[in-house]
């Protein structure tokens, strides 16, 4: 596992006043099994008391000099309630991004990436918020996180303001279309939103994507973002580095006969002076 950031943290308790509906969604990994309708995605819903995407925060405690402002908040810990009940995500390490561009040379966001880790199982939970700052009618209609091929995925998103939008969709694809039925990419989670500030929607909520994979390292392609023409606008994306799920490294056979011979050295010198005790 990668070092955890050094961080400094300032408790503050925030009580959410939504009811909590929904969980961590899995998202299947063959589509063939699932209704034509959907092609495999997973709705949420406006009102937060239907949406099965929808994690309750019920508290958050802070990255020290994080929690001021609506553009720039950090949370080391948030407590939720879902259907399964009540747990704890644990902040174990992050990173932002500043002055990405959606059109050429245009620094239209901020972005945000986390890795958590659940009480309720241990597995690690990759995050991502999105910040649209600038108010020229651009907007990101779909984020991404990649790196899951080989791994299970499940979905859900919870708000850090007040001013958050919602997840409103949710599936293992890289499509960027507003078709029904879209084509599986075992490498991609997409979480689709509406972040436009011209429209008053400037921020996601922490779009969350769980994994059964045991580490994370830093990868090339972590986070995607697409505006994909919604109200006429150029249709364009992007990619980002950041954290991504992998497995802990099988040593080689060379690792296993120097560890071997390691043994050996400290067996021989652990019986050769207790020889010389002896004698």
């Amino acid at each position: 596992m990668m070092k955890l950031m050094s961080i400094a943290l300032a408790s503050m308790l925030v009580t959410a006043t939504s009811a909590y509906a929904g969980d961590f969604v899995n998202l299947r990994d063959d589509l063939a099994a699932l209704s034509v309708a959907n092609g495999g995605l997973v709705s949420g819903a406006q009102n937060p008391n239907a949406d099965a995407l929808y994690l309750n925060a019920t508290g958050y405690t802070w990255v020290d000099g994080y929690s001021t402002g609506d553009n720039d908040l950090v949370a080391s810990s948030i407590s939720y309630s879902s259907k399964s009940g009540n747990y704890v995500l644990t902040l174990l390490d992050w990173q932002v991004t500043t002055n990405v561009p959606l059109l050429s040379g245009v620094p239209q966001a901020t972005v945000y990436d986390f890795v958590y880790q659940d009480s309720r199982d241990g597995a690690l939970v990759f995050g991502t918020r999105y910040i649209n700052l600038v108010d020229n009618n651009q907007e990101v209609n779909f984020l991404y996180r990649y790196g899951f091929e080989g791994f299970s995925a499940s979905s859900a998103w919870l708000f850090l303001s007040d001013n958050d939008l919602r997840m409103y969709e949710t599936g293992r694809t890289d499509d960027y279309s507003y078709l029904r039925t879209v084509d599986f990419d075992a490498d991609a989670v997409r979480q689709k939103s509406d972040i436009s500030v011209s429209e008053g929607n400037p921020r996601s909520g922490l779009f969350l994507v769980k994994t059964d994979a045991t580490e994370y390292v830093l990868g090339d392609k972590a986070i995607g973002y697409y505006q994909a023409g919604e109200e006429g606008q150029t249709i364009v994306g992007g990619y980002l580095g950041g954290f991504v799920p992998t497995v802990a490294a099988v040593p080689e056979p060379s690792e296993y006969a120097l560890m071997l011979l390691g043994l050996g050295v400290v067996g021989f010198v652990a019986a050769r002076r207790k020889k010389q005790n002896l004698a």
